[in-house]
């Protein structure tokens, strides 16, 4: 039931996105629409003076930059790699000891 696709038509900067999701991922688009229209004002706010040569497209742009960065953040900040091989070694060490 919650797998069935839908069309949702997003809001983001004056413009609709329709979209076509799982019922289970509603909310989820929903907030990231949010999000993508408070980062846009904050842009928008902070560098779209009157003298500025900026347009919507540059404020999603920069929106859609600083959100792949926080991604690409966080992806290395769960990057375990290196521990999951440090302790497949320790298991090994220990199965090496206890066969003796």
């Amino acid at each position: 039931m919650g797998d069935e696709k839908f069309l949702l038509t997003l809001i983001i900067d004056g413009r609709k996105y329709p979209l076509k999701v799982k019922r289970s991922e509603e909310q989820a688009f929903r907030a990231a629409a949010k999000e993508i229209n408070n980062k846009i004002n904050q842009y928008r706010v902070t560098f779209g003076g009157e003298n500025s040569d900026l347009n919507a497209q540059d404020f999603m742009a920069m929106t859609a930059i600083q959100a792949l960065v926080e991604n690409f953040s966080l992806g290395e900040k769960n990057y375990t790699k290196p521990m999951e091989d440090k302790i497949q070694l320790l298991v090994n060490e220990l199965d090496t000891y206890l066969k003796k």
